[in-house]
């Protein structure tokens, strides 16, 4: 696997129509002033916007943090329940990662990190699997979902069976400790990619 990230201090590429949807950072503004924050995440697109973000967006999810080093995934669910995720970063930094779970994907199986901090946001196709480990404390993340939670539809892979993820992880936070990594039991017991790729035909 190649381990891909992308470097905020560049200009965004020009967004291009592609046959399968991908993951993809957008830069959506946080305007900060002596009163706080206030964080604008769209629910509607028009044709103007990237196609990709024209979806029926069903619910927002807000997940606060307060500890740094806090890793959430990497979760999806499968079947007529997968769902698209547009996440965005309100207050602090994560590192973020999706692998590729689609069968007829050339991306099958990849894994793709990305620093984001306040102002951007990640879009998540359908059959990605997604997580993301805090690098300050108190952050603050929202995301869009355009399909409804189904317990019997989710799936978790373990993180740190992606070397992807562990790179990029070790590349963006130095000196890293994996025993200061604050996770829920449920997040450490699941599967690894290799057992989910050799299983999933």
């Amino acid at each position: 696997m190649k381990w891909r990230t992308t470097n905020l201090t560049r200009q965004l590429k020009p967004l291009y129509q592609i046959k399968m949807e991908k993951s993809l950072l957008i830069y959506d503004p946080v305007f900060k002033d002596n009163r706080g924050t206030l964080a604008p995440l769209s629910l509607k697109f028009k044709e103007g916007n990237h196609p990709y973000l024209i979806k029926e967006w069903l619910q927002s999810n807000i997940s606060v943090n307060p500890k740094k080093y806090t890793l959430r995934g990497l979760h999806y669910q499968s079947g007529e329940y997968a769902q698209t995720k547009l996440v965005k970063v309100i207050v602090g930094n994560i590192i973020d990662f999706v692998v590729d779970l689609r069968k007829d994907s050339e991306d099958y199986g990849k894994c793709f990190v990305y620093e984001v901090n306040s102002g951007y946001e990640l879009f998540v196709p359908k059959g990605f699997a997604h997580g993301f480990i805090t690098t300050e404390d108190n952050t603050v993340v929202q995301y869009l979902v355009d399909e409804k939670y189904s317990q019997p539809d989710e799936g978790s892979i373990l993180w740190s069976s992606v070397p992807d993820i562990i790179e990029g992880i070790n590349k963006t936070i130095q000196g890293f400790n994996p025993e200061e990594i604050l996770i829920s039991d449920k997040d450490k017991e699941c599967i690894s990619l290799d057992e989910y790729l050799k299983n999933s035909f």
